[in-house]
């Protein structure tokens, strides 16, 4: 059962990536707009991922820091914890990734991304680089 959800979430993750790299959410309102956005009109701390992404992966590295400044830092992070899991699991044998299991690495992430949040919408410079 475990292979199978591993499985069919690496395929499913492929298949997202090949679409964020194929159309620009910025140009094509099949993708979800952001209801924080909308409904208060201030950037969440997720706001321009999903412009970000594609960015990324049309190798514009600039664009996307531009975008969400936060999500391209954490990208690296992320893959590489993808990356020690789908090793444990397929040549079975323990690999964590022990930054991420650390005690103390979800507080610091709360407060690096509640500081991002306030920052992002203080409308003065340098600040309002973090503005989707």
């Amino acid at each position: 059962m475990q292979r199978i959800l591993y499985t069919g979430g690496s395929l499913l993750l492929i298949g997202l990536l090949i679409i964020f790299a194929t159309y620009d959410p910025s140009k094509y309102s099949f993708f979800p707009k952001c209801p924080f956005h909308s409904i208060f009109g201030i950037d969440c701390p997720g706001c321009g991922s999903q412009r970000a992404i594609h960015a990324l992966l049309t190798g514009n590295i600039a664009l996307a820091i531009n975008y969400n400044l936060l999500m391209v830092l954490c990208i690296p992070l992320l893959f590489v914890h993808l990356v020690f899991k789908l090793m444990s699991f397929w040549l079975k044998r323990d690999m964590s990734f022990d930054l991420l299991y650390y005690p103390a690495t979800p507080k610091v992430f709360l407060i690096v991304v509640v500081v991002f949040w306030i920052a992002r919408n203080i409308p003065h410079y340098p600040f309002s680089y973090l503005a989707a």
